[in-house]
């Protein structure tokens, strides 16, 4: 890893463990094993290194989530397990846990910080686009009954996002989280009406 990798993912983990506000520059320098200085040729300020973070979550935040054309098929001639599992995108272990970090940073800023605000605000409407497209699509094509799409929509996606802020994160813990997350979406999956 080089130089500037291991300043933002150290800065990430503190950001999102001590909150952005009670982390210094220089404690990142330190944590990191270079002088205070140095940090200053890979990031004007620490505000830079937060902007990263911010980057980072909106790079990566869909993970795996299927398109429409990918998930249609999927719909129609797919277990209920495969259809179920459209809705539980995941990223891949290589970074889950710099996206855990960057979306408990994201949490704990959007009251003070409008970029924070818009990138929640963001992910909100894309989410709910996605289910609320899902389960039109999964009604529209015979595969589950007529239901009320907009809460079921809103209750998907309300409880993974408070399963997701009450997360403590160490990386210890992150199999534990992917546990807790598997479980209220099997929970969630009850609601679905298939027909088949």
């Amino acid at each position: 890893m080089d130089t500037k990798s291991k300043i933002f993912t150290t800065a990430l983990r503190l950001f999102s463990s001590n909150g952005y506000d009670n982390v210094s520059m220089r404690e990142i320098a330190g944590v990191v094993g270079i002088n205070s200085a140095s940090i200053y040729y890979h990031y004007s300020c620490k505000e830079d290194i937060l902007d990263d973070c911010y980057n980072y979550y909106i790079k990566y935040r869909h993970g795996t989530r299927m398109n429409r054309e990918q998930y249609e098929p999927v719909i129609l001639h797919g277990t209920k397990n495969e259809v179920l599992n459209v809705l539980n995108f995941s990223y891949p272990d290589s970074i889950i846990e710099n996206i855990i970090m960057s979306l408990l940073l994201i949490f704990s800023r959007i009251y003070s910080d409008t970029k924070a605000m818009n990138i929640y605000a963001d992910e909100i409407n894309s989410s709910m686009q996605f289910l609320n497209e899902f389960f039109s699509c999964g009604i529209q094509k015979g595969r589950f009954h007529e239901f009320n799409i907009q809460p079921v929509s809103l209750i998907f996606l309300s409880t993974r996002l408070m399963a997701a802020q009450s997360v403590s994160l160490k990386p210890e813990q992150k199999q534990e989280w992917r546990a807790a997350e598997l479980d209220i979406f099997n929970e969630l999956t009850r609601l679905i009406p298939f027909k088949y």
